[in-house]
């Protein structure tokens, strides 16, 4: 015979599930959150993290260039986008790295992915790690120098 009660959406929350799961799955909820928000680091932050990371210097590049770069493309944000009409890719993270010419969004027309690297695989670092291998090719360096010649004079 069936409960004529009406039961509650909580009720299994608090019927079945023990201390421990429902820390597990609290856990995971908030670790989701923080990966789906992403992060804006304060120019400081991410000046040390580059540092760590072996990008002071890297191809003649300074420190300051690449907060330059990283400001003005993304304001320092990993989960910043820009859509391109005109090639119909987009630009990811915190280095605006593009999904026709580095990493295959899976939703780019006639992608090229450069640098062989899925933007669905991963965090803010995979973009840095990616950068760094490709950043004798990359587009804002080369050519023109646009960053260079505008925006890092301010520093």
């Amino acid at each position: 015979m069936l409960n004529s009660k009406p039961s509650s959406p909580w009720s299994v929350w608090t019927s079945d599930f023990s201390g421990n799961m429902k820390a597990l799955i609290i856990l995971g909820l908030l670790l989701l959150s923080v990966a789906v928000q992403g992060k804006v680091f304060e120019r400081c932050e991410l000046a040390k993290t580059l540092k760590e990371l072996g990008l002071d210097g890297y191809k003649g590049v300074s420190l300051a260039n690449w907060l330059c770069l990283t400001r003005w493309e993304s304001d320092y944000n990993t989960k910043a986008t820009n859509y391109n009409p005109s090639s119909e890719s987009t630009d990811y993270g915190i280095f605006q790295i593009n999904s026709k010419w580095w990493c295959d969004d899976g939703k780019t027309p006639n992608a090229v992915d450069g640098c062989h690297n899925s933007m669905d695989r991963g965090a803010w670092l995979a973009h840095v790690v990616s950068e760094k291998q490709c950043h004798s090719s990359y587009l804002l360096w080369e050519g023109l120098g646009i960053i260079r010649l505008y925006v890092c004079v301010f520093i």
